[in-house]
This record gives structure tokens, sequence and C-alpha cells, in this order.
């Protein structure tokens, strides 16, 4: 009678004990799929959002992204034209996290003398005053280096030697696997586009082979543009209507950087993939917590130093998602170690079932972590491209 009874206990514990193991896997590939979803989603669209921004601010017809659209983009036909070239001699800091870099260039100017004052020689207000000005940055020093003039064809010519230090914002969406476009947007200070317009020297401007940047790969090709650029405001000026707007002709130069590929996504979580690797072995020691709770301290440690690399952002980017999936996995491992034993030996021993649905949700633990990452560096890696 007892022996029954006992029977018909462990019958009942068993067919409970198969019925929760079923509804930690149902639940364990819901999250797997939903999370694995939700993550490409999110990822596909900032990188889709990154290639947009750079293709818009070096694209001539394109507005840039956030900022004041021109008004109108043609030019007038009796608008005087101005050659410009730019020669990038060095880049001599580059700080992604302060969002600013340091350059050293050189730049030319070919106008005709008769048909515009582009040196402001006769103008009182702009007398001996450099006619250009480089937007969002500062000119360190300039010297002139050379002026010509060609009678036959009344050309005047100048060049000089500029050191500047630009602020940029660097998207870091893809860090990284991140690419970004160093830009150099030149104006002049004081005649719109009504008066004048860059055309861009593609022959001779160029990057000097001695520019090299610590991290990152540089493009050996530079492009040049010229579009226009909005100001919506009389800064005072009574002289000037309420709601005054108006272009001036803004040349770019930009020079692509971008870093390595599986390499650089390896070496940046190399240690986070060994936590996690190792977070999987933990259920075939005597003491599993050591190696979870050591894990998990390995992962905290990880995301601190990667903040501090990365500028503050908004967005969910590509590091922290990475960072979030293996923190995730690894307290996922630790609530199972601690919730499967006490399910499966609530009888003080395990059946073949058991056994089985064990192995299972360990093995699929396994591969969505190497499921996941990979979509995820593909994602990366084929927008980035």
């Amino acid at each position: 009678m007892k022996s029954n009874l006992l029977n018909r206990f462990n019958l009942k514990s068993k067919e409970s004990s198969h019925r929760i193991l079923n509804i930690i896997f149902i639940c364990l590939l819901i999250l797997c799929i939903s999370s694995t979803f939700l993550l490409s989603s999110h990822l596909f669209k900032i990188s889709s959002k990154v290639n947009q921004d750079i293709f818009q601010t070096m694209d001539a017809n394109s507005p840039d992204p956030g900022k004041t659209s021109a008004e109108h983009t043609q030019i007038n036909a009796d608008v005087q034209k101005v050659k410009l070239g730019i020669y990038l001699e060095r880049i001599e800091d580059l700080d992604i996290k302060q969002s600013r870099w340091n350059y050293e260039f050189y730049i030319w100017f070919n106008w005709n003398p008769k048909q515009i004052d582009f040196l402001g020689k006769n103008n009182l207000e702009h007398k001996n005053e450099i006619p250009f000005s480089i937007i969002n940055g500062d000119i360190i020093s300039s010297e002139i280096v050379q002026t010509a003039y060609d009678s036959a064809s009344n050309s005047q010519y100048i060049q000089y030697l500029v050191k500047a230090r630009n602020t940029q914002f660097f998207d870091v969406s893809l860090y990284p696997v991140d690419q970004h476009d160093l830009i150099i947007p030149i104006e002049h200070k004081w005649l719109d586009r009504n008066k004048l317009v860059f055309v861009p020297d593609t022959v001779d401007s160029k990057i000097s082979s001695r520019v090299m940047i610590n991290g990152y790969e540089r493009s050996p090709n530079c492009r040049l543009i010229e579009k226009p650029h909005a100001y919506k405001s009389a800064r005072g000026n009574p002289s000037l209507n309420a709601g005054y707007k108006v272009n001036f002709s803004q040349l770019r130069m930009a020079t692509r950087i971008s870093r390595g590929g599986l390499s650089s996504i390896f070496k940046l979580f190399i240690v986070l993939y060994v936590a996690v690797i190792v977070t999987f072995i933990a259920p075939f020691v005597s003491d599993p917590s050591r190696y979870t709770v050591g894990a998990l301290f390995t992962t905290a440690s990880a995301n601190y130093i990667l903040s501090q690399k990365l500028p503050a952002v908004e967005i969910f980017t590509f590091a922290e998602i990475i960072n979030t999936v293996c923190l995730g996995i690894i307290v996922l491992m630790m609530a199972l170690l601690a919730i499967l034993p006490a399910v499966i030996f609530s009888d003080g021993k395990a059946d073949a079932y058991e056994k089985k649905m064990n192995q299972r949700i360990n093995i699929t633990c396994f591969i969505y972590f190497i499921v996941i990452n990979v979509i995820l560096a593909g994602i990366a890696l084929s927008l980035n491209g």
C-alpha cells in the first residue's frame, strides 16, 4: 500500500517536473526568437540611418540631416565662380569621444579679380582679413605660401598653409566597425552664394600618403562637393527683415576612415565571449556559482571600459547590444542553474526525460549565443561596407 502511494506521488512529481521543464523550454524559445528579431531590427534601423546620414552629408543635392535646408540649390548664371582646392598634409590628432580633430592642410583659390573682390581689398571692413572660414572649426594658424597673377587669363591665385581644429559629431552607433567622413567645410566669410560659388578643384586636391590615424584605415581617395549652407537668422541686424535667410557656398572635402571587420569585433568582445563560454562550462563543475559570478563581474568591467571609450549617445549602439546580449545570457544561465536542479531533483533523482530537457535547454542557450552574435555582426558589417 505504501509502495503504491509512493509510486503515485513520484509519478505526479515527475509529471509536474516535466510540465515545468516544457514551460521553461517554450519560454526560452520565445525569448530567443523575439529578442533576436527585436535586436536585429534595431541594429538594421540604426545602420541604415548611419549610411543615409553619411550619404546626405556628402551629396551635393541632398539636405544635411537635421539641419536647416537651403531655400534653393540652383546657381544663378551671373554668379562668380572661384576654384578651390585642398591638399590634406597631416592629421595631428583625432578624438572620437571629444568629437574633434586637428589637422594641417594647404588651400588655394583661383578667381578673376576684375569680376569679384575675393580678398576684400576694396572693402574697409574686411581688408587684410583671411577671406575664408572653417565651419564648426577654428583656424589655429594660417600663412600665405604663394600668390600669382596671370594677366593673359586674368586669373588671380593664392595659396595658404592652415592649421585647424574641427568640432565634428562622430556617429558611433556601429562601434567597433564604425566609419566616418572627416570633413573640411570651407566658406567665404562675407560673400554669400548670390555673389560667389566655389568650384572644386578635383584634379589637384589630394590627401598626403603620410596621413595616418591610429586604429582606423583611411581611404586613399578624397571627395569634394559644393553645396549651399543656409543661415536663418538676421543676427540682430536692423537693416535686415525678420525671418531673414541667406545661403553661402560651402565646399567640403571628405576623407573616409573606417575600422576593420571581424577582427575589430573579436578584439573588443573576446573577453565577453570567454565570460559567456565559462558560464556554459559552469554546470559541469562542482561549484558553478564561482564561474557565473566571475563571468558577471567580467561583463560589468567590460561594459565600464567600453563606456570610457565612447561619447555619450542616446541610442542603443552595436557595442552596447553585444554587451547586453552577453550579460543577459550570463544572467539567464545563472537563473537556469538555480531553477533546473530544483525542478529535476525535487524527488531526489532525475529520469531520462528530465536529463534530456536539461541538455536541450542548455544547448538552446548556447545556439542562441552563437546565432545572435553572428546575425548582429553580419548586419553591422554588411551595412557598414
